[in-house]
């Protein structure tokens, strides 16, 4: 059974850890969950062996196995929310439907060769709540402000309100790779 997927940001103590990590024990650790989760995102299921991610679920200098999961790149922007609102590749509407589902039909469109223009129309015509407001990127990045300002003193992640989702745009080429290819798996 799949994790429940909640766009979400961390704290901003958590932020750049990650560039005092030693990279060959991070390499060790990394195989080692995403043999542990059999390269499979926990939250919607998709199977790669190519581009998939290893997400902290609490601080980011604790490398212990329980607090590290295996998630595609697309689930990981939305656990990534703030930096991925600020770059234009997430918009912040209202929705009640599960976001893995979102993440699941964006795939499928991808993979079926879906123009983004189309594709983005489609996920808004299935997900978004009947007369429900589509954020811009301005109040996008304010929600993920609001969220950060939320965590608890003891917690690592604040997440988007119940009745608000995230639906993707058009991210781009990934050195040589497609998106399609490094974000959503086709042929990956």
């Amino acid at each position: 059974m799949p994790k429940l997927l909640q766009p979400s940001v961390m704290r901003s103590s958590e932020w750049y850890k990650r560039e005092n990590r030693d990279a060959e024990e991070w390499n060790r650790i990394r195989q080692q969950v995403l043999k542990r989760d059999n390269w499979m995102c926990v939250y919607c299921d998709f199977r790669a062996f190519k581009f998939m991610m290893v997400n902290h679920i609490g601080a980011e200098d604790s490398h212990e196995l329980h607090n590290l999961e295996t998630v595609c790149k697309a689930c990981h922007s939305v656990l990534h929310m703030g930096i991925n609102a600020s770059s234009g590749y997430l918009t912040v509407i209202e929705s009640t439907a599960n976001q893995a589902d979102i993440v699941r039909q964006t795939r499928k469109l991808v993979h079926l060769h879906t123009a983004w223009p189309s594709l983005e129309q489609k996920i808004l015509e299935q997900f978004l709540t009947p007369r429900g407001h589509i954020c811009d990127k301005n109040e996008s990045v304010a929600w993920a402000n609001k969220m950060l300002a939320s965590i608890a003193a003891n917690e690592f992640r604040g997440y988007l309100p119940e009745g608000l989702a995230v639906v993707f745009h058009e991210e781009g080429p990934w050195k040589q790779f497609p998106e399609a290819v490094h974000k959503w798996g086709l042929g990956g």
